[in-house]
């Protein structure tokens, strides 16, 4: 099976830069190998959505927008009033999808393939707080948004999802139509720290 070109071949290839003071204090890179599912009810039947989905994932769902559960290696998260994005390994993604197919009909919701759709950036390190506070309208402070938690925001004009994955890691979740103007915005704003650019 064909593998999609990443949107960020070019910047990926060009490395680091070292910061004001000659360190590297942050990781840049894009993770790959994932898919990406979107299940969006109506209105009337979301209710039903919410009462299919638990038994096929093996979890209950995110009951706010900010809140995500972890499901095996994946993650499920609350994008909307009637709307759940299901992220999780690449190697099942046929299976998952016809799975929650089966569990949702189009009378009830739909079942909608994202993964091509969207660049998973991430940047990690102790920085990363400050550099995302550039341009991001969140409270980073670490006792407001904790770890695991989500928002759906905006950077740099452009929509975002941004999961806080870790202590110091950042997961934002772009249009892949707007990857590469999310990428140069980190690039610049994260400068003063310096960064590697790595495989996550």
């Amino acid at each position: 099976m064909l593998e999609a070109k990443s949107a960020l071949v070019s910047a990926l290839a060009k490395g680091g830069r070292d910061g004001a003071d000659g360190k590297r204090r942050c990781r840049l890179g894009e993770l790959r190998g994932y898919v990406l599912l979107q299940v969006a009810g109506f209105p009337a039947t979301i209710a039903e959505v919410e009462r299919a989905l638990p038994p096929v994932l093996g979890a209950s769902l995110p009951s706010t927008l900010s809140e995500t559960v972890t499901i095996g290696a994946g993650r499920v998260f609350r994008t909307g009033p009637e709307q759940f994005w299901i992220v999780g390994p690449a190697g099942n993604s046929d299976d998952a999808e016809a799975h929650l197919r089966r569990a949702i009909p189009p009378a009830v919701g739909a079942v909608t393939a994202l993964s091509h759709s969207r660049t998973r950036v991430v940047i990690d390190g102790a920085c990363a707080r400050d550099v995302l506070s550039k341009g991001i309208p969140l409270d980073f402070d670490p006792d407001v948004f904790r770890i695991d938690q989500a928002a759906l925001t905006g950077l740099h004009h452009t929509p975002i999802l941004v999961h806080r994955a870790g202590a110091d890691r950042y997961e934002l979740y772009a249009m892949r139509s707007f990857a590469l103007s999310i990428w140069e915005w980190l690039a610049d704003a994260v400068l003063e720290y310096g960064y590697d650019i790595v495989a996550f």
